[in-house]
């Protein structure tokens, strides 16, 4: 509708031009001795008109002419960005399909007309991982951050990503500790460094890192919660030689106080206490923790954290049998305080009645050695016989066990 309006226009504005030429064309003469030119007014506008013309399509073609290396190069320069564009899209199709060879071909065809060749080397760095290529991997992965040096991060998480893929732990390890210096925060920094401490079984660095992963929101609080407890679980459960009690209890007060006051955190350190002779500190943390929440496991350590004070600590367990009348594990925790404390016939009669209640087969080993002490001498062998025979039913039981791999007997009732 536009066009139409213009061409009518147009018309227009030549009918009327041409009616007022008719009307009066004017009068033009240029004289130069010895010729001259006269015409009409008309005439001469459209000469004038022709003429512009025609020096602007020869100037035109003359500019035309002199720029043609040019305009050949800038041709040649978007028809090889094009060229690059497309291989690159065929390149990561093919990585994404997982042929390799045709990926590689394309992305080092990609590599020739961009103009920021970086996906095309981390694409090329990832087929070579795919191929099992790791030194031509590194190579890219190289040649991407020359290519681009103000995308470190991008480059080296790919990098890190690709040596956890390959199992290349320790290395992993080593570029994810260079990107933290640079992005302290970065979430996915984080939790690949998580995922390493995990396998690399580094505890303490996965401890400390527990706090950063909260603040920035790495994972669920459900998984940071495992991960913590998982990280000083095992700190507590390393061997340590006897005398180390110091590494001990700045590895117990590393512990969130939440996690003390678990059970199951009682308990390791208790154990910990205990090999360590360190019987009144054992003793003084079991007993607030049992009275606090009952736990059976807590209730047998009990027995074996025997302070210098045998008696109150005798006094203070069968204080808690009237709760727990009929509790193998208190009975036997009752057996063993009350031989400590040098009443045997008190404790005979608690590692009966924990015997009778299919408790722990160590009640048969603590019976015969107390019927051994009150002179029973074949009650106590045919003691020590049962709890023989069931402790090897029990190792009968168990799953073989793997090469590298130890299986602790679990304790069992008693049949």
């Amino acid at each position: 509708m536009r066009l139409i309006l213009v061409i009518i226009g147009v018309l227009l504005v030549g009918i009327l031009a041409t009616l007022a030429a008719l009307k009066d064309p004017g009068y033009v003469l240029i004289a130069r001795a010895p010729w001259s030119a006269e015409m009409s007014l008309p005439v001469f506008l459209l000469l004038a008109l022709a003429g512009s013309a025609a020096v602007f399509v020869v100037v035109y073609l003359l500019v035309r002419l002199v720029r043609i290396p040019h305009d050949v190069a800038r041709w040649r320069m978007n028809r090889s960005r094009r060229q690059s564009r497309e291989a690159l899209y065929q390149g990561l199709i093919k990585l994404a399909e997982g042929n390799w060879a045709e990926a590689e071909a394309q992305l080092l065809a990609s590599m020739r007309g961009a103009e920021k060749p970086l996906i095309s080397f981390l694409g090329a760095a990832c087929v070579n991982q795919g191929q099992g290529n790791l030194e031509k991997r590194d190579e890219y992965l190289a040649a991407a951050q020359r290519s681009s040096s103000q995308h470190d991060l991008a480059v080296g998480m790919t990098q890190a990503s690709l040596q956890y893929i390959a199992h290349q732990s320790e290395r992993a390890l080593a570029t994810l500790t260079e990107l933290r210096q640079i992005a302290p925060k970065h979430k996915q920094v984080l939790k690949l460094l998580a995922q390493l401490y995990l396998e690399l079984r580094d505890w303490t660095n996965l401890a400390n890192l527990i706090a950063p992963l909260r603040q920035q929101n790495v994972m669920t609080a459900r998984d940071i919660d495992a991960l913590e407890t998982r990280a000083h679980r095992e700190l507590l459960t390393l061997s340590l030689p006897i005398g180390s009690i110091e590494p001990l209890q700045k590895a117990w007060n590393s512990v969130p106080k939440s996690l003390r006051r678990e059970p199951a955190f009682v308990a390791i350190y208790a154990r910990h206490l205990i090999q360590q002779n360190e019987m009144d500190a054992a003793e003084s943390l079991l007993r607030p923790a049992i009275e606090a929440e009952w736990d059976d496991t807590l209730a047998e350590l009990y027995g074996l954290a025997r302070s210098d004070r045998p008696s109150e600590q005798l006094e203070t367990a069968e204080s808690w049998l009237a709760l727990y009348p009929e509790n193998s594990k208190l009975l036997l925790t009752l057996g063993r305080l009350a031989m400590n404390s040098g009443e045997d016939q008190k404790a005979c009669g608690y590692l009966e009645k924990c015997v009778s209640l299919r408790g722990p087969i160590d009640a048969y080993r603590e019976l015969g050695t107390v019927l051994e002490r009150m002179g029973e001498k074949d009650r106590a062998l045919a003691c020590f016989r049962r709890g023989t025979e069931l402790y090897a039913e029990e190792t009968r039981l168990l799953p073989p066990a793997r090469p590298g791999v130890s299986f602790m007997p679990r304790k069992r009732a008693i049949h």
